[in-house]
């Protein structure tokens, strides 16, 4: 089986010049985890709601060295109020990992697990076609017994 047979064709995308707000409501309205980051045509980064997660919560040191974080709720919501107008070049992944359409799933499961992502753009002659995730291949490998 080919990561063409289970890859999402409809690929959400965003400009790496939009701003964290904006790829949240693209994430929230498509309901996707991760948005492929295109520059023209061309693949540029990916940006997942984990990265967004960390980008506006505190860090550990952050938290040690200004207590109102854990003590005051409004000062915390600035922070992420602060952050969302942050683009998304800035914190996305660049140059990610790309599959091509005709690879094997297991193939694009087997780097997405050693590589620790959930989900890779699908290329055909360096132009995106698609996205596939763990979801799809398990749901493709495991659905006759679901």
């Amino acid at each position: 089986m080919k990561v063409a047979d289970v890859m999402t064709r409809d690929v959400v995308a965003v400009d790496p010049t939009s701003s964290l707000l904006e790829a949240l409501k693209k994430l929230k309205k498509s309901r996707v985890n991760g948005l492929v980051v295109l520059e023209g045509r061309r693949i540029v980064g990916v940006i997942t709601k984990a990265d967004i997660f960390r980008a506006i919560l505190p860090s550990y040191l952050d938290l040690v060295e200004d207590e109102r974080y854990l003590t005051d709720p409004e000062f915390a919501e600035e922070r992420v109020g602060r952050l969302l107008s942050v683009r998304v070049e800035e914190i996305m992944t660049p140059s990610p990992l790309t599959i091509g359409s005709e690879a094997p799933i297991v193939k694009a499961g087997a780097i997405m697990v050693a590589r620790k992502i959930k989900q890779m753009p699908v290329v055909e002659g360096g132009e995106l076609v698609g996205i596939v995730t763990l979801t799809d291949i398990l749901d493709r490998l495991a659905g006759k017994y679901l």
